[in-house]
């Protein structure tokens, strides 16, 4: 019975967690990527998981993209709102920014992380998984691809960014 515990414990830790957010992959316990932008269903489900942080990470000229009604929509359900514009290749700079908010949030906060497509939302989280929360790098980029990374130039910039910081 031990033995058999030994390799359904891996496989447990390598699963995504079910999301109870429509369209959002919950890749830790209250880290969501959600693909495309919050709807009322989503505000709600939010709302029903008690989101306390929205990341916005669409770039000016972006389609549908109006920052003040998201803002106001999230400040009305006592959620912390940041926009924070990137492209889908992004410098360290930028991946360094988005760890540091991931690792700094306080304890019991839940985060919602959402471009137009879940590209971008799903790559910045693969540094914070591998390099702060240890994941093996492949198994993020699985979690990534789930939640929806999918430009291989995107796919790169992660690469590029975890590689040479991961330790062994």
């Amino acid at each position: 019975m031990f033995k058999a515990a030994l390799f359904v414990v891996p496989a447990l830790m390598l699963m995504s967690f079910d999301s109870s957010i429509p369209g959002a992959v919950e890749v830790r316990r209250g880290v969501y990527v959600l693909q495309g932008l919050p709807s009322a269903a989503v505000c709600e489900a939010m709302r029903r998981q008690r989101i306390t942080h929205v990341v916005d990470l669409r770039r000016d000229g972006e389609p549908d993209l109006d920052c003040q009604a998201e803002a106001s929509r999230m400040m009305d359900m006592d959620v912390r709102y940041l926009r924070y514009a990137i492209g889908k290749v992004m410098p360290a700079e930028d991946f360094d920014f988005l760890r540091a908010f991931l690792r700094d949030l306080p304890a019991r906060s839940q985060v919602v992380l959402h471009c137009n497509n879940g590209n971008r939302a799903a790559a910045v989280v693969v540094p914070w998984l591998v390099l702060d929360r240890g994941m093996p790098l492949e198994e993020a980029l699985r979690l990534a691809h789930e939640a929806g990374l999918r430009l291989p130039e995107t796919e790169a910039a992660v690469r590029n960014y975890v590689l040479p910081r991961r330790k062994g």
